[in-house]
């Protein structure tokens, strides 16, 4: 089997706490490693500044990025931050894949809360280290099931300390009763003083064994050496020793600033954390929420409040020690380059599935609205139980949307032939070797290169069977496109009132009044158009009391009404002569 290799890409945002223990057992695993520094492309905040900065920074990223990709495909990259997994996906998809297929993308999320930036990523295999992690990273919107939960990430030292008996460690090292690991490495002289001071102060610090993890701070070594005898404190002081991580497995609570590599720690050996909230260090707030979220360690805010969280720490039950992130993390890489392919197929088809369902929604919403403004002709069901209502609701698919689904459709055509001519090609290749080795003697190399290329022609059929389904796609999209082309600019809306909307062209076709049916009741209508005359008001005339309602109009010039008018018109007919008979 050929050397594995593995692009490392860092940037001012990955924790080196989780950088060098997975390099570290990526190398270890015989691997060969290229790391990449993006520097500022990565890391930083949400603010403006922070994204003008990485969107300044990330073209150059991407460019040495796609670069080295080109040069040197590598059989798998692994990242830490999500902005430099974002430079790197995209010089990824930007690279041609003809003569490989392409470079799959593991994402190592080593913190407990993990940024909703990691959704925007396109990796293909994210590592979480616990359970809430990976949680939290698919209610940020990362797919589930590329999500791993490999345990803490933190030096192989500790991971190896983590399963050791805590009782006989104490045995080795004469630690008796409850032990206590305290970090006083960094903090300075005048903080270990009071550190010292307050841990006098514990009602039970005469039952403690007190652990000072110093490493390589002299001042803080000099204050304890002082100091401590003096307030009667039983505890032991130790630097830059090779039994560090077993001292730290033979604690029950370890007091320190919630550091990344302190919390890694703390969590492989299987201790509680009374985390000593320090605002000079970038997030340790939120690291000591997420810690007292696991059930991992409790929160000092201030050494005033050191003396009851020890004394809580100490009535809690111990943790269960994490397993070995980093060796997990390596196992993972080995895994993902050896079936590359598969995992970049994965993705690709995860991608046409999605461009599939939008092309047959196109379609079947075509269909729909356009059975609406057809000529009718056999018999047609018009009752309810959804195929109606469906037709009518179905949306017109834009025409913008679908260029853009046909563009993308004839991309995927573009790169499934390309691949589909590299698998063909590499079939040859790997069958002329074979041949080669035949006549060499060499029968167990010409064997395994026959089964490389059967897998590259068994991979060609496939690809060609992709090829045919997006064919069957742009044919459906054209034949999308005609069927709008045909509907009417208008569409029918003779379907309103059935569904119980209000039609607009009621109003216009409203029936007219009833005709009179006889002269009496022409002239009454005369009379309650006219308004009337003084007298008593008609059946239809409004009653009479509001103001400038049913009040009596006045009385035409010369004194004379519509009755006078009509009476006078009688007489007249009456009076006239009587016309002679026909002889």
């Amino acid at each position: 089997m050929s050397e594995i290799r593995v692009l490392v890409v860092t940037s001012s945002g990955a924790s080196s706490a989780a950088v060098v223990p997975v390099l570290a057992a990526i190398e270890a695993a015989g691997m060969r490693v290229r790391a990449i520094d993006v520097g500022g492309a990565g890391g930083g905040d949400a603010g403006i500044a922070d994204r003008v900065r990485r969107a300044l920074l990330g073209e150059n990223a991407e460019r040495r990025l796609r670069k080295e990709l080109e040069m040197s495909p590598p059989d798998a990259a692994v990242v830490f931050d999500p902005h430099a997994a974002i430079a790197l996906t995209v010089a990824r998809d930007q690279v041609p894949q003809i003569a490989s297929p392409g470079t799959p993308v593991i994402a190592v999320v080593g913190d407990l809360d993990p940024a909703a930036a990691w959704a925007n990523t396109d990796a293909d295999r994210f590592v979480a280290i616990d359970e809430l992690a990976a949680v939290a990273l698919a209610d940020a919107g990362v797919e589930g099931e590329r999500v791993l939960v490999v345990g803490a990430i933190g030096e192989r030292a500790f991971a190896e300390a983590g399963p050791q008996d805590r009782a006989a460690l104490r045995a080795r090292f004469k630690l008796t009763g409850k032990v206590a690991l305290v970090e006083v490495a960094g903090l300075g002289a005048e903080q270990t003083s009071q550190l010292s001071l307050q841990l006098s102060l514990l009602d039970a610090s005469s039952s403690i064994t007190f652990l000072f993890d110093a490493a390589g701070d002299v001042e803080a070594a000099a204050v304890l050496r002082r100091q401590v005898p003096a307030l009667g404190l039983k505890a032991k002081l130790f630097g830059a020793s090779a039994d560090q991580a077993l001292l730290w497995r033979a604690a029950d609570v370890i007091v320190a600033r919630p550091r990344p590599e302190v919390v890694s720690r703390v969590m492989l050996v299987g201790a509680k954390l009374v985390a000593l909230v320090d605002d000079s260090i970038a997030g340790s707030a939120k690291a000591a929420a997420a810690i007292e979220h696991r059930r991992r360690g409790i929160a000092a805010k201030g050494l005033l409040f050191l003396a009851s969280a020890l004394d809580s720490a100490f009535g809690a039950p111990l943790p269960v020690p994490s397993a070995d992130g980093a060796d997990n993390i390596a196992d993972i890489v080995a895994a993902v380059a050896a079936d590359k392919r598969g995992v970049i197929d994965e993705r690709r088809m995860a991608a046409q599935a999605a461009t599939r369902d939008r092309v047959r929604a196109a379609n079947a919403a075509a269909q729909a609205v356009a059975a609406t403004a057809a000529m009718p002709g056999d018999l047609e069901d018009l009752g309810g139980g959804g195929g109606a209502e469906a037709a009518f609701d179905a949306e017109l698919p834009d025409k913008a949307e679908l260029e853009r689904l046909r563009a993308e459709v004839r991309e995927r055509v573009a790169e499934l032939t390309r691949s589909m001519n590299a698998a063909r090609e590499a079939g040859f290749k790997f069958a002329a070797e074979a041949k080669a080795a035949i006549a060499r003697g060499q029968a167990d190399e010409a064997v395994q290169l026959e089964k490389r290329g059967d897998a590259e022609r068994a991979r060609m059929h496939a690809l060609l069977g992709e090829l045919a389904a997006l064919e069957s796609e742009l044919r459906e999209l054209e034949a999308v496109s005609r069927t709008l082309d045909s509907l009417p600019r208008t569409p029918p809306q003779a379907t309103r009132g059935a569904r119980g909307e209000p039609d607009e062209l009621d109003d216009d076709f409203a029936s007219p009044p009833p005709r009179a049916s006889n002269l009496d009741d022409a002239l009454a209508e005369m009379k309650r158009r006219a308004g009337g005359a003084s007298g008593a008001p008609s059946a239809t005339t409004p009653p009479v009391g509001k103001p400038g309602v049913g009040a009596p109009r006045p009385t035409p010039k010369g004194g004379k009404t519509v009755e006078d008018e009509l009476a006078a018109l009688k007489r007249k007919m009456a009076s006239a002569p009587t016309p002679p008979k026909k002889k």
